[in-house]
C-alpha cells in the first residue's frame, strides 16, 4: 500500500502527560518513548510511512536504523489500532471515512 496515508485511529488521542506523551486507546494507554509520539504527530493522511522515515532523518540524520525504528512503531501502532491506513485520492480534508 504504497500510496495510503497514515492518520491516527478516530478511537485514538495522542496526551501530553507530566510522564510523557500517551496514546489513549479505548482498552489502555501506551506510554511512548523515543520518537513515538513524534511520528504520531507526523501522521497525517498525505504522509505515507516512507514519508515519515524521510523527515525523521532529514531531522536525525545520524540517527541509526532510523527507518526501521519508524517501520517497526507504525506496525505496531496499527495493530494495536493506534493508526489506520487511509487512501488520500479517496478522502477529502479530515475525513476520517473510507478507511481501508
Amino acid at each position: 500500500m504504497t500510496g495510503a496515508g497514515i492518520i491516527l485511529s478516530p478511537h485514538a488521542a495522542l496526551k501530553h502527560r507530566a510522564q510523557g506523551d500517551v496514546l489513549v486507546l479505548p482498552e489502555q494507554a501506551i506510554r511512548l518513548g523515543g520518537s513515538g509520539a513524534e511520528i504520531l504527530r507526523l501522521c497525517d493522511e498525505q504522509r505515507t510511512r516512507q514519508e515519515l522515515a524521510e523527515i525523521l532523518r532529514a531531522r536525525y540524520p545520524d540517527a541509526a536504523g532510523l527507518e526501521d525504528e519508524v517501520a517497526r512503531f507504525v506496525d505496531e501502532m496499527l495493530s494495536l489500532g493506534g493508526l489506520i491506513r487511509v487512501d488520500p485520492d479517496q478522502r477529502g480534508p479530515h475525513d476520517r471515512g473510507n478507511i481501508r
